[in-house]
């Protein structure tokens, strides 16, 4: 077998035991309510069962699936809480579903606002990832300017030092929305805002 479809045979049995839904082994092991109840506590929707049966079927394995389905449910009523949702909303989770009754509008409820404060937070660190990379820019800028003798090339520098100098400063205001410290607590390595693109710093 040539090497290179070696390769990709091995690539292709890695990524398809990485989306298996259930592997040969745990489909042998059975305790089709554990598993339920497992499933459930992670917030993964009854359609699930289906996707496991499948793929057991494929081994010889018959799935009790009214078994799996009693653990489900005890699973789902320790998923569906206050705190639960919110905490699955601020990792930035999907959510799938799963609650009913009155615990579905308080998970939702808490889901939401832990939703909302993760993708502030994901907006806070992509501007400062932005910021970190024009810092980087200016300083290879300011280098080269310093180092070059040609007239044409120091008025092309300076105009693309002044634009990303002006791109600085209104990620500067940006960034001011959230404080010195970001959105919830101190940011190590963050300095103040206008320290580095400030005039003293590069000239």
């Amino acid at each position: 077998m040539p090497a290179k479809l070696s390769v990709l045979l091995l690539v292709f049995a890695i990524v398809s035991s990485g989306c298996a839904v259930i592997s040969e082994e745990e489909c042998r092991t059975g305790l089709w309510y554990e598993r339920g109840v497992r499933d459930g506590a992670r917030g993964r929707s009854q359609a699930l069962v289906y996707d496991i049966a499948q793929e057991c079927q494929g081994h010889e394995v018959y799935v009790d699936s009214e078994a799996w389905l009693r653990g489900h449910e005890e699973g789902v009523e320790q998923f569906c809480t206050a705190e639960n949702g919110y905490k699955q909303g601020r990792q930035g989770r999907k959510y799938e579903g799963v609650c009913n009754g009155p615990s579905a509008d308080i998970f939702m409820q808490h889901y939401q606002r832990g939703l909302a404060e993760y993708r502030v937070a994901q907006q806070y660190h992509n501007l400062l990832w932005r910021r970190d990379n024009l810092e980087r820019e200016l300083y290879s800028l300011h280098h080269a300017l310093r180092h070059s003798d040609s007239d044409s090339q120091r008025r092309a520098l300076h105009f693309q030092h002044s634009r990303l100098e002006w791109e600085l400063r209104l990620l500067d205001l940006e960034l001011h929305r959230y404080g010195l410290f970001g959105p919830e607590y101190f940011t190590p390595g963050f300095y103040p805002r206008g320290f580095f693109s400030s005039g003293f710093f590069y000239w």
